[in-house]
């Protein structure tokens, strides 16, 4: 499982998909769910669904995680030859000074004025995005318009995945959130020839990262009764982080279950189930909240139709949003064990959420 689970994210993070823009790992990853659904399609916005169906329609369990990277779009082009840029997600202004990128299929460069020639004011400033400029080899706007790119044309980091001297640990750009889509086609795959008790509903959303966009239409449509969302997390476990004051979670420990953050609290059903599976699993859970600060698709899930039972599941990377996120693999196995786990009592699952207002 954690060779598939690695070639299946250094596939897919090879692929460059920021909001808007996810037509390349949606394809990818409905190829590889084909053959593991009874059903496979995509809808106007561009959310991915795998079902497989069981001896009964209900319960609908929908396993989400989103498909889009940081990144951007062309905001200008300079008669030069130079682009300005646009961000689409939460990308911080420091780290994107002097980075490759991707430029709707071409190589550019984020430029940076000579050190030679910055005076001790400019050495310490944080340039913001708007002061930035990419380099793409061209000399003139119309030698840009003939390599294709044009304004509003996508951009995201180039950082090819690579495994570290530990080789659980891989590091590179997109991390957030190709490896939850590597989960979910893992376990789709754990699940070949088993015979459920309802429907799994497998969710690919898009536009997460720029307002959980996609998880909302998906979830009015695909009305499960109860979902889990499954997305990268913070990871405190660096000497820059107060591991017990601002975030006590660390890679390598297991997946986190997310009891609260900015817009969902996890629904105590759904997280007894998480639990329970876990320890069927041999899993350890970390426990986490994060008020204020971060969101996923639970957020709009849990809102959707007349409300969703709705649980996170977090697999923790170091240095979120950036073109060198680091996360174990192990995590990612972990995650695997807990959903299979969960899938295959989803006869009784309903009962359990419900019993929480018995």
């Amino acid at each position: 499982m954690k060779k598939d689970l690695i070639a299946t994210l250094r596939d897919l993070t090879r692929l460059h998909a920021p909001p808007g823009f996810e037509q390349p790992v949606v394809r990818h990853l409905r190829n590889l769910l084909t053959p593991l659904a009874d059903e496979v399609y995509v809808d106007a916005m561009g959310n991915l669904f795998a079902l497989r169906r069981g001896r009964a329609e209900h319960p609908r369990f929908m396993i989400s995680a989103h498909s889009d990277e940081i990144g951007g779009v062309v905001k200008s082009i300079l008669p030069g030859g130079f682009l300005r840029i646009d961000r689409l997600g939460g990308i911080v202004d420091s780290l994107i000074l002097g980075r490759k990128l991707w430029v709707n299929g071409h190589l550019g460069v984020v430029g940076v004025k000579a050190g030679h020639l910055q005076s001790a004011e400019e050495r310490g400033r944080v340039l913001p995005m708007d002061a930035l400029y990419v380099d793409v080899g061209a000399s003139s706007a119309d030698e840009v318009a003939r390599m294709g790119i044009t304004i509003g044309s996508p951009w995201v980091w180039l950082s090819e995945l690579e495994a570290m001297t530990n080789p659980d640990r891989l590091v590179g750009k997109a991390i957030d959130n190709r490896i939850s889509c590597a989960v979910l086609v893992q376990v789709f795959e754990a699940l070949r020839g088993v015979e459920l008790d309802g429907t799994l509903i497998g969710l690919v959303a898009v536009q997460e990262e720029v307002g959980l966009r996609g998880a909302k239409v998906a979830a009015e449509h695909a009305a499960p009764d109860y979902a889990v969302v499954v997305d990268t997390f913070l990871s405190g476990d660096t000497p820059d982080v107060d591991y017990y004051r601002e975030m006590p979670t660390r890679i390598g420990a297991g997946p986190a279950l997310l009891l609260a953050n900015t817009g969902h609290i996890g629904q105590a059903g759904v997280n007894r189930l998480l639990e329970e599976a876990a320890g069927r699993a041999g899993v350890t859970l970390q426990h986490a909240t994060i008020i204020g600060k971060s969101n996923t698709d639970a957020a709009t899930i849990h809102l959707a139709r007349e409300g969703i039972p709705t649980g996170g599941l977090g697999i923790c990377r170091r240095y979120s949003h950036s073109p060198v996120e680091v996360l174990d693999i192990n995590d990612a196995v972990a995650s695997v064990k807990v959903l299979v786990e969960m899938a295959q009592v989803m006869g009784s699952a309903l009962d359990t959420i419900r019993s929480v207002w018995a």
